[in-house]
């Protein structure tokens, strides 16, 4: 493998670490109903007022923590093929549901906008979080086989 090559997947785990630690932070922050430390507040990301299924928002949020630890294991590290191959499986389940959870966001927040006869905000941090987490297919399966590069 190439020098070049070997940096940037080394550049693209530090996003998958950083874009974990995201996943863990939207998560909790949704679970305790948002964050206050001194004059910074950190609001959950739905207004407790419009949620209407309380149930599935936890649900959400313990599927972003439990995705932001997927992102954190040493795909690396782990010698066993067999374990490799289960737990790539259970990221690429989870990166396309993680998908799926940003377009239904965006598609909810479109839809209490327009019963508030608003106008809905530009996805732009949705899109970003939908990209990344598709992103980590490719960046954990050319870790591990860097030859299916060339």
């Amino acid at each position: 493998m190439h020098e070049v090559t070997a940096q940037r997947i080394r550049y693209g785990r530090i996003i998958a670490m950083l874009f974990g630690a995201l996943c863990l932070g939207m998560g909790i922050n949704e679970l305790v109903g948002g964050i206050t430390l001194g004059a910074l507040h950190i609001p959950p990301r739905w207004n407790p007022a419009v949620v209407t299924f309380p149930g599935a928002l936890r649900a959400e949020s313990w599927f972003f923590v439990a995705y932001g630890l997927l992102l954190f294991l040493p795909w690396r590290r782990l010698v066993s093929a067999k374990l490799w191959n289960g737990l790539f499986s259970l990221l690429c389940v989870a990166s396309v549901l993680f998908a799926l959870a940003m377009i239904c966001e965006v598609m909810a927040k479109n839809y209490i906008a327009q019963n508030a006869h608003l106008k809905a905000k530009i996805p732009v941090f949705q899109a970003i979080l939908l990209f990344l987490s598709l992103g980590q297919i490719p960046l954990e399966l050319f870790s591990r086989k860097p030859e299916l590069l060339d």
